[in-house]
C-alpha cells in the first residue's frame, strides 16, 4: 500500500535521486543527474507547493512524485508543464496512476482545472504509450519550440 501527500523539504533529496535515475534510463542521452534534479524539484517545490505530491511505500520511503503548475489560459485552468516520475522498483504498480489520480482530482476540486499539458520524451514508445492509455495525446495544434539564449540574442542583431 502507498501513501500520497504533499512533498515536504525533507523529501526532495531523494526524490532527487530517484529522477535523476529514471530520467537518465528513459532518455540516456541525456543524462541527469542528482545536483540538477535537486534544484528542479525544489523549483517546484518553491513555485507551487499544494500540486507537488509524493507517493511513500509502507515503510515511509519516497517511491515517486508528481508536480503540475497551475495557469489560466483562454479555455480555462490548465495543470501545465506538469512531471511525473516513479522509481524504477516501483513502476508498473500503479503509482503513477494513483499520483496522477490524486494530482489532477487536487486540480479539478482545488482550481477548476479542465485541461493538462506537458511535455514528455520522445524516440521511444513509453511513457508517451502509458499517456496515451490515460488520454493525453499529442497536441496537433502546437508545437515545442526551444532556443540557446545567446544565438537568439545574436540573431536579433
Amino acid at each position: 500500500m502507498y501513501e500520497i501527500k504533499n512533498v515536504e523539504e525533507k523529501d526532495l533529496s531523494k526524490l532527487a535521486e530517484i529522477m535523476a535515475t529514471v530520467f537518465t534510463i528513459t532518455d540516456p542521452d541525456k543524462p541527469w543527474d542528482k545536483e540538477f534534479a535537486y534544484k528542479y524539484l525544489e523549483y517546484w517545490f518553491k513555485k507551487q507547493p499544494d500540486m507537488f505530491l509524493v507517493s511513500f511505500d509502507s515503510e515511509g520511503n519516497p517511491v515517486g512524485a508528481m508536480a503540475v503548475n497551475i495557469k489560466p489560459w483562454r479555455t480555462g485552468v490548465r495543470c501545465s508543464d506538469g512531471v511525473v516520475f516513479v522509481d524504477t522498483k516501483y513502476q508498473k504498480q500503479g503509482i503513477a496512476r494513483a499520483l496522477f489520480k490524486k494530482v489532477i482530482g487536487e486540480a479539478m476540486g482545488k482550481y477548476n482545472a479542465i485541461d493538462f499539458e506537458a511535455v514528455t520524451f520522445a524516440g521511444s514508445e513509453f511513457p508517451l504509450s502509458w499517456y496515451k492509455q490515460i488520454g493525453i495525446n499529442p497536441d496537433e495544434h502546437v508545437v515545442l519550440i526551444k532556443g540557446k539564449c545567446a544565438d537568439i540574442l545574436a540573431n536579433l542583431g
